[in-house]
């Protein structure tokens, strides 16, 4: 799970980067539709390039799962704020866009207070819920909105209270039909709590691998999970399983190198004890099946890496084998795609002193 920012309505650097590759597929798989606008562009020269942090913290959960929204069709579309809401743009708006997009893209065709009230009034007539945030709590919760009286909102607790708070504490929730999925970037609202809901559901159920675009996000169950081993090595290779898993990771960069597509790089991040290291072993597990014709070469691997844990790891307070260490590991592929080669090269080796 990921922890709330401090500011309820701050967007995250990851909803930033799950944004931006939404909007990249929707431009690839719907030429029909207008293309999303970044919001406030200051000309057409390209916008500054974003930061996106390789570091998640994963801590707090989120709460209220007993009364979720009913199906209905929601359509997405991105607020002047750059929020995700729900309803589709209108022709008269989506052409205003294009026009100004054409004249420079000074502002929005809609305005975001106004784009905002729109999707209010949808909630109050499909009677949905919304995420809240309460003073105090770095919790977010699912309430639902009763009325609204100019920039306040009547929402309804999950304990069947009433309270008065500003629309602008207020997020989208996604439907059912849109609130559980394998990639980030299928969620119709795009937002911190719908994020943090859809990463809890999945772990509750032993599902810790979750793809946001190009990016496999993974949680560490701290326990042992069946989803490893040859059985599973053979369903990846074969397509026969195709749901976000590390061994799937393994197969697209074996593929692409094998495809005349250069070098390919699986780069793993995360803070001590977030299971860099398993996840590392289980990568090089698939990557020396699928390019070896026997267990020698596989062997080898896994011998190099248990002297180097020996020498490289230690006992701390969150694992009780913890690297303390990085790793650069260099496998090589002949044509035929069988491995001809390894490296290890180690750095940032922590030294302690006596």
């Amino acid at each position: 799970m990921i922890s709330a920012s401090p500011h309820s309505i701050a967007r995250s650097s990851l909803e930033e980067m799950l944004d931006s590759l939404r909007r990249r597929d929707e431009g690839e798989h719907s030429k029909d539709l207008p293309p999303a606008l970044p919001s406030r562009p200051t000309s057409k020269a390209r916008l500054p390039k974003r930061l996106i942090q390789a570091k998640l913290a994963m801590e707090h959960a989120v709460s209220y799962d007993a009364s979720r929204n009913k199906t209905h069709e929601v359509k997405c579309v991105t607020g002047g704020n750059g929020r995700k809401f729900g309803e589709k743009k209108d022709a008269a708006a989506a052409a205003g866009e294009e026009r100004l997009m054409e004249n420079g893209g000074a502002t929005l065709a809609t305005t975001p207070e106004t784009e905002w009230n729109r999707i209010i009034d949808y909630f109050v007539k499909h009677n949905l819920v919304v995420w809240w945030k309460p003073p105090q709590k770095d919790l977010w919760e699912l309430v639902k909105i009763k009325a609204t009286m100019g920039e306040e909102a009547s929402v309804m607790l999950s304990d069947g209270s009433a309270l008065t708070i500003s629309t602008g504490e207020l997020l989208p929730a996604n439907t059912e039909n849109l609130d559980v999925v394998d990639d980030l970037v299928q969620l119709c609202y795009l937002n911190e709590p719908s994020v943090l809901h859809n990463l809890k559901y999945r772990y509750s159920r032993d599902v810790i691998y979750t793809k946001a675009g190009h990016v496999l996000l993974a949680i560490n169950p701290l326990k042992e999970v069946k989803i490893y081993g040859n059985d599973f090595v053979t369903a990846y290779k074969e397509k026969t399983l195709n749901k976000p898993h590390v061994y799937a990771m393994a197969d697209a960069a074996y593929h692409d190198t094998m495809k005349g597509g250069g070098n390919q790089s699986i780069i793993i991040s995360g803070e001590s004890g977030s299971g860099k290291t398993e996840t590392s072993k289980f990568a090089m597990q698939y990557l020396a099946s699928v390019g070896s014709q026997n267990d020698k070469i596989k062997t080898k691997l896994d011998q190099a890496n248990c002297i180097l844990e020996a020498f490289g790891n230690a006992k701390t307070s969150k694992n009780l084998n913890s690297s303390r260490f990085g790793k650069l590991i260099d496998i090589s592929y002949n044509a035929e795609g069988i491995i001809s080669g390894a490296s290890f090269q180690t750095l940032l080796l922590e030294k302690v002193l006596f």
